[in-house]
Parts: structure tokens; sequence; C-alpha cells
């Protein structure tokens, strides 16, 4: 059976994020994470005419759809011919059309809330009633995980503070300082870096931050700097581990709510030879050939196949008289 290109041409790079994550919930989670962090998809806009993110309930509704429309048991018609690859314009249509409707009857319910006390009440619709009870149960039922979304670079994977803010990756620290307009350049500071401390304060005295760090820096490495009315440090980490502080005074961050993924690239050696050995296996196991694991047992075979004592010696190789039956 003949695939649609248009679905395959995503495989590479999301056969890629299934081998690095290791499992479904990983894959998933990375693809959430992705939405969450650089689309509006999470967001609940204040009212019916904003131009961003989705009605409360819409964007759950939008994956249980999708997850539908995916199923390989729904790929075929009434007459057993494969629907049409290009859904997606179609889910979407349906759901804002729902979007819509669910607007029109907010206003419409204002309406008639107006004129109900000159009216006689109409009779109830218990069938209608219940099919939209059903439907909207459905939707209740489902509840997404629930993914921080950190929105200030300035803050991203550590805390904002009165006087100052902090980010980090695996390897370094930015530290960023809001400056008073009448501080115009580094000769109004002074800023100290030190393998456990750090001290910014200006000239007239006044502190702003004076303590030790949560775990050492290398102070050669780390740098500050003037810019857009703002101090900006850098400061380069010892060991690659998530500080939960910037100094020892402050509240501990969640480090479960930061995002820990990592490009490949800043990976030690030996972990992107892993990584690129998963997804080489990864690609074998789709094209039906052995894996890097196999092929290393196979060589074991072989020369224990031509051992001295080896009742197969002398025999052309045949890996399968090996094989239980």
């Amino acid at each position: 059976m003949s695939v649609d290109s248009n679905i395959t041409k995503y495989d590479d790079v999301l056969s890629s994020i299934l081998v690095n994550e290791q499992s479904v919930l990983g894959f998933l989670s990375a693809i959430f994470n992705f939405l969450a962090r650089r689309t509006d998809f999470y967001y609940v806009p204040d009212g019916p005419y904003e131009n961003m993110g989705f009605p409360p309930g819409v964007a759950e509704e939008l994956v249980i759809k999708v997850l539908r429309t995916c199923d390989p048991k729904n790929w075929k018609g009434t007459n057993g011919a494969r629907k049409p690859d290009n859904f997606n314009n179609e889910i979407m249509c349906s759901t804002v059309a729902q979007e819509v409707e669910v607007v029109a009857e907010n206003e419409e319910d204002e309406l008639e809330n107006e004129a109900v006390e000159t009216e006689v009440a109409q009779p109830a619709e218990p069938e209608k009633k219940s099919l939209e009870e059903s439907s909207n149960s459905e939707t209740k039922e489902y509840k997404p995980p629930v993914i921080p979304v950190q929105k200030n670079s300035e803050s991203y994977n550590g805390a904002m503070k009165d006087k100052y803010s902090w980010s980090q990756t695996i390897t370094e620290i930015d530290v960023t300082v809001p400056l008073p307009p009448d501080i115009k350049s580094a000769k109004d500071l002074k800023v100290t870096i030190n393998p456990n401390d750090i001290n910014v304060a200006f000239r007239n005295g006044d502190t702003i931050i004076k303590d030790m760090l949560q775990y050492k820096i290398k102070a050669s490495d780390s740098v500050w700097t003037i810019s857009g009315g703002k101090l900006l440090i850098h400061l380069e980490k010892v060991q690659e581990r998530w500080w939960t502080k910037l100094v020892n005074s402050e509240e501990a961050i969640d480090l479960d709510k930061i995002d820990c993924s990592r490009p490949l690239n800043e990976l030690p050696e030996d972990h992107i030879a892993k990584v690129r050995e998963l997804q080489w296996n990864q690609e074998q196991k789709l094209k039906g050939l052995p894996t890097s694991d196999e092929i290393k047992n196979i060589e074991i075979l072989k020369r224990a196949w031509n051992a001295e004592g080896s009742p197969f010696k002398g025999k052309e190789f045949d890996p399968s008289v090996l094989k239980p039956h």
C-alpha cells in the first residue's frame, strides 16, 4: 500500500525525538512542551474577539479530534476507500465553527434574558439537552497534562527577584539587574565575582546582591557588562547541574517545572555517540536489518563457529542453526 509523502515527510525528525525520549509518553511530552513554550496553544483569550489562543476546552477538543482522525481504524470511509489525508482544514473548520456557535449562543442568551420577563416559559427539550450534556461531558472528562509555561527569558529556568532576575542552562547562568537612569557606565558599579560568592553594589553603597552562590562557578570565565539600562552578568558553572537558587538566601525553585532539555550538540561526545547509535539502530529495525548489538553478536558467533573443538568448524556459517526452534 502506497503512503502519501505528506504523511511521512516529518518521519525523520519525529523518529529522532522518539529515539531520544525512548517512550511514547516522553515523545508526547516533548511535543506538548514545545506547544506550551513556543505557541499560544495553551493560551485562553480574555474575550471572544481576542485573536490569540483558544476558548476554554477547544484546545483539548482539537487534540481529541486529531487523535481519533489519526487512528488507523478510522482511515477508511464507508465505501472502503481511504479517506483523504489532508484533514487538518476539516478539523480546524469544524472546531472554529463550534467556537463561533458558542459565542453566538452567548450573545443570544443575553438578549433572551432581557425579554424573559414578558414571555411565557417554553417547555424544556430533554432529548436535546441530554445530547448536549453527553458531548460536553466527553470534553470535560479529558484533563490534559499541566505543562509549565515560561514566558520571561530573563528568568527562564530561574527566578524573578525584587532587584534582579536569573536564568540558566545546564552549563551557565545569566543574571539581569535593571539599573536606575543615573547609572550610565561601569564606573558607577562595583561587581565582584568569586568562585563561591557574588557581590553587586552601586558606588553610593547600595547593595543589590551580596551572598554565597549555591554552587561553585568559574570566576575567570565569568563576565559582566551594561547594555540597554541593565547590568548583564554571565557565570560559567563548574559542574553541569541544575541550580535551585542563585544564592543561598533565595527560596529554591521547583526543578520539575523547568525545561531540562538540551540540544544534542551540547551533550558530551560519548552521549552524542550513544544517541547516534540509537538512531541508527532504529533505522535498521525499520528496514528489517540487524542492529549494532545484533551485529556484534554475529561476529562473536562467527569466531566461536570455527573455534577449536566446535562441531561446526570448517562448515559454512549459518546462524539459523543456533536459534531455538
